[in-house]
C-alpha cells in the first residue's frame, strides 16, 4: 500500500513538472528579445504579424517595429467596413512610430472595389506620408469610379524622407498646392491619377528636384491643353496615353506634351490616340527609346488622310528630339507607309550614337525606298530586327531590290541581322538575298519562321529554304520558329543582341 502511494506521489510530481516545462517552453519565444522577435514577424506576412497582437501585452504592439507593410488583406474582411480596418491600423501605426524612431522601407497599400470619399483618401495618402518611410505605394484600384472625378480637397503634403511613391488613384482629382516638397523623392508613378489645372502639375513636379524616374499611366488632363514636364535631373521617363487622358480634347492635335529634360537616358512613349509630343533641349547621349503611336480615324479618305499626315508630322517631330538614342524601337503606327502622306524621311536628322534598330512586329506598312532611306539615317547601325510579315514590306517599284542604294551601315556596321515573321513569299526571299550581297562584315542572321498557316515553309520544309540561300554571304544563317507574338515583341522591345 505504502509502495503504491509513493508511486502515485512521483507520477503527479512528475506531471507537475511536465507542465511546468511546458509552460517554460511556452514562453520560450517571448522572453526572446524585440529585435529579434520583430526579425522573426518579417517574415510573416503583415496580416499575420498584426494578428500576433492578441497574443501578450509583450506582442501587441511589435508588429510597428516592422520595416516593410503590405496592407492589402484589409479589403477582404466581411466583419466591418474595411476603409475603417485599415484606418485603425494606419491610426496605431501613426501613434507608435512616433515612440520608436524606425525608418520604414516599404509601405503597401491597395484598395480594390471599395469605396472611400475623398476626406479618407486625403487621410490615408498624408497620415502615410507623414511616416518615415522610403518607398510608398497607393493603389485604388477600382475602375467604375474613372469618371467619378472626386476631389481630394486638401491635396496632400510633401514628405523629406521619401525616394519611391506610386499613386494609383482613379477617378480622384490631385489639387497640388505650391508648398508640397519631395525633396528626396526619385521614382514618382502616377497611374489614373487626375489634374485638375497646368499649374498643379507644375507645383508636383518642382517639388521633386531630384526626380531621376517618372511614369505618367493613363493620367487624365482636365482642361489642360499643353502638359510640360521640365525636369533637369530626370533619367528615365515612361508615358501612356489612352483616350481616357484626353476626353476633354474635341481635336487630338490641340494637346501636346513638352518634355525637357537634358539628362534623360529612357524613353517609353506610347499613344492611343496619337499626341504630338516635343523635346526641347535633346538629350546629347540617350540610351534607349520605345515608340508607339496608334492611329483611329472614322473611314472615310478625307479623315483617313488628315489622320494620318498628323501622325506622320507627330512621328518626325517626336524622333527629331532623339537624334542621340543608341536603341531604337518602333512600334504599331510611328511609321506607316500611306498614299496619303508625303516622303518625309528626309525631315529626320542623323542617329549617329543608333546601334540597334529594332522594328516591332505590330509596325504597319514600309516600302523599300522609305526603309532604305530611314537606314541612310543609320550609319552607325550594328543590329537591326525587322518583321516580314504580310503586307509590312510593300514592293513599290519593279526593279526589285537592286535599284535600290545600299545604305552605308549595311555595308560598313551590321553585324547581326533577325527578320521575324518570315513566311517565305519571293519579297521576303528578296530582302535576306539583298542584305546577304551586302551586309560584308554580317556576323550574325537569324531568320523567325512565321506562325501563320498562310507561311510558305515550316521544319518540314526547312531544308529547302535553306538550299536557296547556300553560297551566299559569309555568315551562316540561324532558322527558328516563333514560339510566341508576345514573346517576339517583349524581345524586339529589349533589342539588345539575339
Amino acid at each position: 500500500m505504502f509502495e503504491k502511494k509513493k508511486k502515485i506521489e512521483e507520477i503527479s510530481s512528475s506531471m507537475v513538472s511536465n507542465n511546468a516545462s511546458i509552460k517554460r517552453h511556452k514562453h520560450m519565444i517571448s522572453d526572446l528579445p524585440n529585435n529579434v522577435l520583430v526579425h522573426i514577424l518579417s517574415f510573416l506576412s503583415t496580416k499575420d504579424a498584426i494578428k500576433t497582437s492578441i497574443l501578450s501585452t509583450k506582442w501587441r504592439y511589435l508588429w510597428t517595429y516592422l520595416s516593410v507593410f503590405d496592407f492589402r488583406f484589409f479589403y477582404y474582411q466581411k466583419n466591418r467596413n474595411p476603409s475603417h480596418s485599415l484606418l485603425d491600423v494606419v491610426a496605431t501605426l501613426l501613434e507608435k512610430s512616433k515612440d520608436h524612431l524606425i525608418e520604414i522601407k516599404r509601405i503597401t497599400v491597395r484598395i480594390p472595389q471599395v469605396t472611400l470619399n475623398a476626406d479618407k483618401v486625403t487621410f490615408l495618402v498624408t497620415s502615410l506620408l507623414s511616416l518615415k518611410v522610403q518607398d510608398l505605394e497607393f493603389s485604388i484600384e477600382d475602375l467604375r469610379y474613372l469618371n467619378a472625378r472626386r476631389e481630394l480637397p486638401l491635396g496632400f503634403s510633401g514628405s523629406y524622407l521619401l525616394s519611391k511613391l506610386t499613386l494609383n488613384l482613379t477617378g480622384y482629382t490631385l489639387n497640388i498646392s505650391n508648398a508640397i516638397q519631395f525633396p528626396s523623392l526619385k521614382t514618382l508613378n502616377l497611374k489614373y491619377a487626375t489634374f485638375p489645372n497646368e499649374e498643379s502639375v507644375e507645383e508636383f513636379f518642382s517639388g521633386c528636384p531630384r526626380l531621376e524616374e517618372l511614369t505618367l499611366i493613363n493620367c487624365y488632363w482636365l482642361h489642360i491643353q499643353k502638359l510640360t514636364i521640365a525636369i533637369s535631373t530626370l533619367r528615365k521617363l515612361t508615358i501612356h496615353f489612352n483616350h481616357y487622358c484626353l476626353q476633354h480634347c474635341d481635336d487630338f492635335d490641340k494637346f501636346s506634351v513638352k518634355i525637357d529634360a537634358v539628362n534623360l537616358l529612357s524613353l517609353t512613349c506610347t499613344s492611343d490616340p496619337t499626341i504630338q509630343f516635343v523635346i526641347v533641349n535633346p538629350p546629347t547621349s540617350m540610351l534607349d527609346a520605345y515608340i508607339a503611336f496608334s492611329l483611329h480615324f472614322p473611314w472615310d479618305d478625307r479623315t483617313h488622310a488628315l489622320y494620318e499626315e498628323y501622325l506622320s508630322r507627330c512621328a518626325v517631330v517626336l524622333l527629331s528630339g532623339l537624334a542621340s538614342v543608341k536603341y531604337l524601337t518602333l512600334s504599331n503606327d510611328t511609321f506607316q507607309e500611306s498614299p496619303y502622306v508625303n516622303d518625309r524621311f528626309h525631315l529626320l536628322p542623323k542617329f549617329h550614337n543608333l546601334t540597334h534598330l529594332c522594328l516591332d512586329s505590330d509596325i504597319c506598312s514600309f516600302s523599300r525606298t522609305s526603309f532604305t532611306k530611314f537606314l541612310l539615317k543609320c550609319p552607325k547601325l550594328e543590329v537591326l530586327v525587322f518583321p516580314l510579315g504580310s503586307g509590312i514590306l510593300r514592293q513599290d517599284d519593279n526593279h526589285g531590290w537592286k535599284s535600290i542604294p545600299v545604305p552605308r551601315c549595311i555595308k560598313s556596321s551590321l553585324k547581326k541581322l533577325h527578320i521575324t515573321d518570315f513566311c517565305g513569299y519571293s519579297w521576303d526571299i528578296q530582302f535576306v538575298e539583298f542584305f546577304l550581297e551586302n551586309a560584308t562584315v554580317l556576323e550574325k542572321f537569324q531568320i523567325s519562321l512565321s506562325c501563320s498557316p498562310l507561311s510558305k515553309y515550316n521544319w518540314k520544309n526547312l531544308a529547302d529554304l535553306k538550299n536557296q540561300f547556300v553560297g551566299m554571304g559569309s555568315c551562316d544563317i540561324k532558322f527558328r520558329l516563333a514560339k510566341s507574338a508576345i514573346k517576339m515583341q517583349n524581345f524586339c522591345k529589349k533589342c539588345y543582341g539575339f
